[in-house]
């Protein structure tokens, strides 16, 4: 039963709401993220504006909403007319505004050819439903069931469609204790990459002594071709709050970090918006819903670090010190922030709770597979046809999320090769991919999923040369705090330098594999740990690669130019006959 609080948060929401989901006017959405707006989804926006008063179309509701997800379709323009189910349609460039409008709105052309499909379990016309289209059909929206849907940071809109329900019961209705056992039987991992047991990890709080505690989330994702967490916040930013203060009020956390990238200026900005809307309905502070809870949520927006990713280094940031990897033990549990009990879970982690309470432990945990329950949200970059987010089942099969989901390979080419799990991850040959997009599955073959970064390498790649890079990477981002790491990087870096330089030597892949041997035994954390593994992975799937690079100084796509290329048809017809 719904708290007298939240049944008058309720009623306020819906009366906002109303004002743009009246079903007797035309709705117009624009979807923004930090993606869309780097493509012009800013100026689309405000040439339907322009639009709409050249026609004489005052009456239309326009509106500013999240991302879809649609990376590829970006700007996406949803229209809804009078009492008929939404449109969604692609690549909507301010110069085709005009006609877009003109023809929807006057001429009553729904433009099928610029449609993705419409928001309705039937066809309208020759517009399919969007739920039927390949990229769509195998997704399961569980985090992001509002992107698209409402206005970023507006806590009405997030209210209306079941938003803090889920608090509302926690904290009325259930025991501390409780909701971290619904947790833990919901089977949810952290999504950060670790895959440690949520309900398992807030349990270590329970025994911590009097006092302050804390609960810090990693917003860093500094893996390049991951941006799941940045899109939660910039979407959805109120379903990372709600996941907040339910995970403190299990935990008894009497305050939370948030540490995200400054760079992340769209999803702070949004954060800003829905935490002072969230203080001022009393849902964070002081007795929230008018119980005993108290919670106070605090933004750390901090310069890039790649390393901050690790926890204990975050812990060191949020300090106002160098982020780099502190000893342990102690355990973040015993000695956090400030030296006080804290639980360090990724964003995406946390925003999964409010629907994990909202299901129960029983169903969520039917979603997914044995080993990891729920869906996985994924970031899907490189030579595809489809790039962008999507969140599906876990344990969905790999080839169908590459195939079907991203599209394949961009203009047609043939995949070749995944980066899974960022720069720390490995990379594995497509030939792979049939095998569930499953958190251990992927694990066993070298690529975790880690945060859900897929990087699609296609036919044109030098694999040889991919490594160097996201060796280069490794180096840039080691703190320097750990010798092993320190200089095994740039020795890593220094050789595969000389490889693509044409002065590959025998030996040089033994010489890696021994410097990643020490790394791995000397170094604190993940970074010097796991940064050897991408090579091992790469040499795995493609050992031919690495000889014709190293003993025959060639490269077949003809990307390192110092050695030699591939021999075009036309140099392979004038070579002279004998």
């Amino acid at each position: 039963m719904p708290s007298a609080a939240y049944t008058q948060l309720r009623r306020r929401s819906l009366e906002r709401w109303e004002e743009w989901e009246d079903e007797s006017f035309t709705r117009i959405s624009v979807g923004t993220s930090a993606t869309a707006l780097s493509v012009g989804a800013g100026e689309t926006l405000a040439a339907i504006i322009r639009e709409l008063e050249r026609l004489g179309q005052p009456d239309v509701r326009v509106l500013e909403v999240g991302d879809i997800g649609f990376s590829w379709a970006d700007p996406v323009v949803h229209i809804a007319l009078p009492r008929q189910p939404r449109i969604t349609y692609g690549n909507v460039v301010p110069e085709s505004v005009p006609k877009l409008l003109e023809d929807v709105l006057t001429k009553g052309d729904l433009r099928a050819d610029l449609a993705l499909g419409v928001q309705a379990p039937e066809a309208t016309g020759d517009i399919p439903p969007l739920d039927s289209q390949p990229w769509m059909r195998d997704q399961l929206r569980l985090v992001m069931a509002n992107y698209g849907h409402i206005e970023p940071g507006n806590l009405a809109h997030y209210v209306t469609r079941g938003g803090f329900a889920s608090l509302d019961r926690a904290i009325h209705e259930m025991a501390p204790q409780e909701v971290i056992d619904v947790v833990r039987e919901s089977g949810l991992r952290g999504r950060g990459g670790a895959l440690f047991p949520a309900g398992v990890k807030w349990s270590f709080m329970l025994n911590a002594p009097p006092g302050d505690r804390y609960l810090a989330i990693n917003g860093e994702e500094g893996d390049p071709a991951a941006f799941t967490d940045a899109s939660i916040v910039e979407n959805d930013p109120h379903k990372l709050v709600e996941g907040i203060l339910i995970a403190s009020y299990a935990m008894g956390a009497t305050r939370t970090f948030v540490h995200i990238r400054a760079e992340y200026q769209v999803a702070v900005a949004r954060l800003r918006r829905a935490l002072e809307e969230a203080e001022q309905a009393g849902l964070v502070g002081s007795g929230v819903m008018g119980t005993e809870f108290s919670h106070e949520i605090e933004i750390e927006a901090t310069g890039h670090a790649y390393i901050c990713g690790e926890e204990t280094a975050l812990m060191e940031s949020v300090e106002g010190k160098r982020g780099a990897p502190r000893p342990r033990p102690p355990f973040p549990a015993q000695y956090g922030i400030f030296g006080r009990p804290t639980t360090v879970n990724n964003v995406k982690t946390i925003a999964y709770v409010p629907t994990v309470i909202e299901m129960g432990a029983e169903a969520f945990a039917k979603i997914g597979t044995e080993n990891a329950s729920g869906t996985a949200m994924l970031s899907l970059s490189g030579h595809i046809e489809r790039p962008g987010i999507a969140e599906v089942p876990v344990g969905l099969n790999l080839q169908t999320v590459i195939a079907d989901i991203a599209g394949g390979g961009r203009d047609g080419k043939l995949v070749k090769a995944l980066q899974c799990g960022g720069p720390l991850g490995g990379i594995m040959s497509i030939a792979e991919a049939d095998m569930p997009t499953e958190f251990q599955a992927m694990t066993a073959k070298g690529s975790p999923l880690g945060s859900g970064g897929i990087l699609v390498f296609d036919q044109d790649t030098c694999i040889v040369d991919a490594v160097k890079i996201v060796a280069e990477f490794n180096e840039e981002e080691s703190c320097g705090k750990c010798f092993p790491c320190r200089k095994g990087t740039s020795q890593i870096v220094h050789i595969f330098e000389s490889i693509v330089a044409g002065h590959g030597e025998t030996g040089d892949l033994e010489k890696i594999a021994g410097i990643g041997q020490t790394m791995v035994t000397g170094s604190l954390c993940g970074l010097g740990q796991l940064a050897p593994g991408v090579l091992n992975n790469a040499v795995k799937y493609f050992p031919e690669e690495f000889a014709e690079h190293v003993n025959g100084k060639y490269c077949r796509t003809g990307t390192c130019s110092a050695l030699r290329g591939p021999v075009s048809a036309s140099e392979e017809t004038a070579k002279p006959t004998s």
